[in-house]
């Protein structure tokens, strides 16, 4: 009798020790599908990120085919991330665990799809507004053009050409002016009446000073056609102006807004990740107290060679938890790290367009000022006209 008592209660502690190997063995296959499906998520993130980025630098040389395939492999590989990830899901959900944080997370990201959709419609209006800016310059180059045609038509103007010039025998320099001007000049003097008795020399200088009064008025006709144009022009660059003033408010307004945004994603980045190492710190204190329990009990069945394996496999267990924490830090920490780039190169070419747009706005008005003394020219030329007239 006693003999069959030792074999059985040695067989029920072999039981009990066998059930509890069972409990630890699902313990840590139930932590190692956790961790797996951490990793398969940080994976599924760092494909649609790269994607992202290659859509982004894809955009100068563009390959239909090439677009196609990588197309259809990340598609492929994301639906099959999608179902490792539905299947780890519902493995979690037997098991019986909290999913809270991945539907946290998996907002987290759809607000982060949100952000690269709104940096990508950014991008756009970004582009928008370079083809504007090249369109003003276009026009500013024909603006220059034209000042320089306006200048060099002033240069070769007889008004102020002041040339020593050869003229045939019998002609005046009147009459060749009169003549290209399409004015002709009668050189026979016409029958006066006695009552103004003039001789003859005096009616040739009272017809050639009526055909200097004619050339006058068609030159001063020419002077009001582009002052006319000039004003004009003046109004453009003035909208322009106005036009870029707004455009430079836009942007500052968006950039501030951008800043908002990163600012408040980073914000609830943060607190998510405190909340999720909250659990995780928890889970684990939890984990180790109840794996103390746990040891305290075997500890009165168990040989020194058992204790001594499972004091071994905890220690490795422990140590390849800290690095897996270790590892998904150092991801979070690198991808803050591209975040912050990439906001940093954003806010710098808003910034360069900023001041791009500022540089326009002072060519524009250097303009303004460069046409405004152009018309005191012409209205200067044109008191010296009626004077010498």
């Amino acid at each position: 009798q006693v003999n069959k008592s030792c074999n059985v209660s040695k067989t029920y502690s072999a039981q009990m020790l066998c059930v509890r190997l069972v409990c630890v063995f699902q313990a840590c296959v139930r932590e190692e599908a956790e961790i797996r499906y951490r990793q398969l998520t940080q994976e599924y993130q760092a494909l649609q990120r790269a994607y992202a980025l290659l859509a982004e630098t894809s955009g100068g040389n563009y390959d239909a085919e090439k677009e196609i395939k990588t197309r259809e492999q990340l598609l492929t590989e994301i639906s099959r991330y999608e179902t490792r990830v539905a299947d780890l899901e519902s493995a979690l959900k037997q098991q019986g665990l909290d999913v809270k944080w991945v539907e946290e997370k998996q907002a987290l990201y759809q607000r982060n799809q949100e952000l690269v959709e709104k940096i990508k419609q950014m991008e756009g209006e970004d582009l928008r507004l370079r083809n504007d800016i090249q369109d003003v310059k276009d026009q500013n180059e024909l603006l220059e053009f034209r000042i320089l045609e306006l200048e060099e038509r002033e240069r070769r103007s007889p008004a102020i050409n002041f040339q020593q010039l050869y003229f045939p025998e019998g002609l005046s320099p009147l009459q060749i002016y009169c003549e290209a001007e399409g004015v002709t000049v009668s050189n026979s003097t016409p029958e006066y009446t006695p009552e103004y008795n003039l001789s003859n020399e005096e009616q040739v200088v009272v017809i050639h000073a009526r055909t200097v009064l004619t050339l006058a008025e068609k030159w001063l006709e020419s002077i009001e056609v582009t002052k006319s144009a000039l004003q004009q022009k003046m109004l453009d660059i003035e909208s322009e102006k106005d036009m870029f003033s707004k455009q430079k408010g836009y942007l500052d307004e968006e950039l501030d807004y951008r800043k908002q945004s990163m600012d408040q994603a980073h914000k609830r980045i943060l607190e998510l990740e405190a909340m999720l190492f909250e659990a995780l710190q928890q889970e684990e204190e939890s984990r180790m107290e109840g794996l103390k329990m746990e040891e305290g009990r075997l500890s009165e069945t168990l040989t020194e060679e058992e204790r001594e394996g499972l004091r071994r496999a905890m220690d490795q267990w422990k140590r390849t938890l800290m690095f897996e924490l270790r590892e998904r830090d150092a991801q979070i920490l690198r991808e803050r790290m591209e975040l912050l780039q990439l906001t940093q190169q954003r806010n710098k070419e808003l910034e360069e367009c900023i001041e791009a747009q500022k540089r326009q706005i002072k060519e524009l008005e250097e303009k303004v000022i460069l046409l405004v003394l152009l018309l005191l020219l012409l209205l200067l030329r044109r008191l010296l006209l009626l004077l010498n007239a």
